[in-house]
């Protein structure tokens, strides 16, 4: 599938979540405004960075009724790690490079992402997050996207998380 933009309908999914159970996006569609966090994997640093920075801002993005779905390259293990350890109160979905991340119109990084590595690598550096274990494919895009009551996508940005571009449509 192409890339998608605002306007278009969500690509709905019906996944076994991590640590919520079967997450079906048809029956959350209308309840709230839904955010779609497409991560790289959890030993990505600035994965890891980006999840730091959304853990510390969650409560902001619920302070206005939207529901965040964090979607994942990681295996099980390293997924329920990361959710025990940090505390993640939102569904984290599994998915490779040919399935959600297809669907939503993430491939390749993008040469806005790929500039932006090198700074956002020594932020998380300042933190002491260090790469951990490689899964998934290496150069998949991350991406966010709001879907709103009716389903439709009403923010989307391939790249790196920005949190205060998800709060400005929200």
């Amino acid at each position: 599938m192409g890339k998608l933009n605002i306007g278009d309908k969500a690509p709905l999914f019906k996944i076994d979540s991590y640590n919520a159970g079967i997450i079906d996006l048809s029956d959350l569609i209308g309840k709230q405004k839904i955010i779609l966090i497409f991560s790289r994997y959890f030993g990505c640093p600035i994965c890891h960075l980006d999840l730091k920075n959304l853990l510390e801002r969650k409560s902001e993005i619920e302070a206005k009724d939207a529901k965040i779905l964090y979607i994942t390259q990681s295996g099980v293990k390293i997924a329920k790690q990361f959710i025990e350890e940090k505390k993640i109160t939102f569904p984290v979905i599994p998915s490779s490079k040919n399935e959600l991340y297809n669907d939503y119109g993430l491939g390749i990084m993008g040469m806005e992402a790929v500039k932006q590595v090198r700074d956002k690598f020594k932020e998380a550096t300042k933190f002491g997050i260090k790469h951990g274990e490689y899964e998934g494919w290496e150069k998949q895009s991350p991406g966010q996207f709001i879907i709103n009551s009716e389903g439709i996508i009403i923010h989307e940005k391939l790249g790196w998380l920005d949190i205060d571009a998800l709060l400005k449509v929200l």
